[in-house]
């Protein structure tokens, strides 16, 4: 019995250092769109976060301050178009109007955390913008597969919603 247990605890143990050593290592998922109106207006609707519900089709609502250090409040939308997952990010980098980045963990960084950043670069035409996700801790190499599938649609659906708001919404 003493070898059963000895066993499924050294089994356990590699398991569990597998988890942490590719947690560790940093996942992206990367989108772009370009837009055609001026990286500010972009900017504009991306940071006023409370009418983020009227045009992101992923979201159901979203608070806060576009301020260094501050918490965002995110409501996603379920499968069932009611409220989905909450998480309360926080803002980690604010360069007007060119990049914004917040991050969310889950109950510890060593389990997960999750970046997102906006990055607006001014073109001959409007803004280029690139949207990313950046994924770290035991629990991804987990759900990377979940992710990786299911975050780019995410990810480029409100892009395109965010073009649609800029190129013909106001702000």
């Amino acid at each position: 019995m003493k070898k059963i247990i000895l066993i499924i605890l050294i089994i356990l143990l590699t398991a569990g250092l597998f988890l942490w050593a590719e947690g560790n290592a940093m996942r992206e998922i990367r989108t772009e769109v370009e837009i055609a109106a001026p990286p500010e207006k972009v900017w504009a609707i991306l940071t006023d976060f409370e009418s983020w519900k009227e045009w992101t089709p992923i979201i159901n609502q979203a608070s806060g301050t576009p301020a260094l250090g501050s918490e965002l409040n995110i409501t996603m939308i379920g499968e069932d178009g009611k409220d989905g997952p909450n998480y309360i990010p926080v803002v980690t980098n604010l360069q007007e109007p060119t990049s914004f980045r917040w991050r969310a963990k889950m109950m510890s960084e060593i389990l997960m955390t999750n970046d997102k950043i906006f990055e607006l670069e001014q073109t001959a035409t409007g803004t280029r913008l690139v949207h990313k996700e950046l994924f770290k801790g035991m629990l991804v190499p987990l759900f990377w597969g979940k992710f990786s599938n299911h975050v780019p649609v995410m990810l480029n659906s409100m892009n395109d919603a965010l073009k649609i708001q800029a190129e013909t919404g106001s702000e």
